[in-house]
């Protein structure tokens, strides 16, 4: 596999997680596993931190990776890896994927600490605004409820596989990049930037 498709790998897989519930940990969890992480912690200057099911047996990590959101730092991600640290191309994927992360984290907070989400009318007005069919307009809907990819599948009898074919289409009409980013439109916590600002760096293949 090319640097530029397990960029793609990457992202796909952090844009699939569930965007409330166990995004921190899942995200942590999967960039642990870029580089065979025996454990790792997340520390967070105002929120609980999180600690992988093994623990760090170090006070020192092998890695530790600052995750940024704009020049707001909002959180610490400390990795324990067993053998050769990371290096080159494996060591750029690391830190662009902490960096959608990050981006990741940013929106999960704001839906926090700005109340959730809209009542339902305000989101049906923002939705009625999208240039959505209506198939997608109800994807949406289910998503914004708090509905998984499977619940969605099962309240409208697509297959999973067509639901997440839906979600890629829903994300590319409006300029977002993960569940989590479709939500805060949705809630109204936030402005999405422009698609060029999520764009990864070239990686040698």
């Amino acid at each position: 596999m090319t640097s530029s498709e397990r960029l793609m790998e990457i992202a796909e897989r952090l844009a699939e997680l569930d965007p409330v519930r166990t995004y921190p940990e899942r995200g942590a969890g999967l960039i642990a596993g870029l580089v065979g992480a025996a454990a790792y912690r997340l520390d967070r200057a105002d929120r609980e931190g999180l600690n992988s099911e093994s623990t760090l047996t170090t006070t020192e990590p092998t890695i530790s990776l600052p995750l940024r959101q704009g020049r707001q730092q909002v959180g610490i991600l400390h990795l324990e890896i067993v053998g050769d640290a990371p290096a080159g191309n494996q060591l750029e994927l690391l830190k662009w994927a902490s960096r959608l992360y990050a981006r990741g984290l940013d929106y999960v907070d704001r839906l926090a600490d700005e109340g959730g989400r809209r009542p339902g009318e305000a989101v049906e007005q923002t939705l009625r605004r999208a240039p959505l069919t209506p198939r997608e307009r109800d994807v949406v809907s289910l998503l914004v409820a708090g509905s998984s990819t499977r619940d969605i599948a099962s309240e409208t009898g697509l297959t999973v596989s067509t639901v997440n074919t839906y979600l890629k289409r829903i994300f590319s009409k409006l300029g977002v990049h993960s569940r989590v980013e479709l939500i805060a439109r949705m809630a109204g916590t936030a402005t999405i930037p422009p698609r060029a600002s999520y764009e990864a760096p070239p990686h040698p293949d």
